[in-house]
């Protein structure tokens, strides 16, 4: 696989680590991919473009929401926890950099309604 070198400019330390960690998860389901016979490689097909298209976001975007990446920087696999949720809400969709970042909003948003403001629960 083709190393690719992101030109990001000024970025956080937490956006330099979940980009790296969406990287060395991108390469390891890529290379399992290539372990994969034909039929299988096929019915994965949509999983193989999501992560194609979250991984280059994530190496490419310059602007990434300070939302999504501390909602995803204690993350051990950003793209398997983003897939799930993809697959559980229809409505998202992956295919452009304006969906990715309707995706982590939507995705942060139901983490923060999951903690209580007052930091009471009860």
């Amino acid at each position: 696989m083709k190393q690719r070198i992101s030109r990001k400019k000024d970025c956080t330390e937490n956006i330099k680590q979940l980009t790296e960690r969406v990287r060395d998860e991108y390469s390891l389901f890529y290379y399992s991919m290539m372990e994969k016979d034909k039929k299988e490689i096929f019915e994965s097909c949509n999983k193989i473009k999501f992560y194609s298209c979250v991984s280059e976001y994530f190496e490419w975007k310059e602007d990434i929401s300070q939302e999504a990446v501390e909602s995803l920087k204690d993350t051990n696999r950003p793209l398997e926890e983003l897939w799930q949720y993809y697959l559980d809400h229809e409505y998202i969709a992956a295919s452009t950099w304006g969906d990715i970042d309707e995706m982590l909003s939507c995705y942060s948003n139901r983490l923060c309604i999951d903690i209580p403001s007052d930091g009471i629960s009860g």
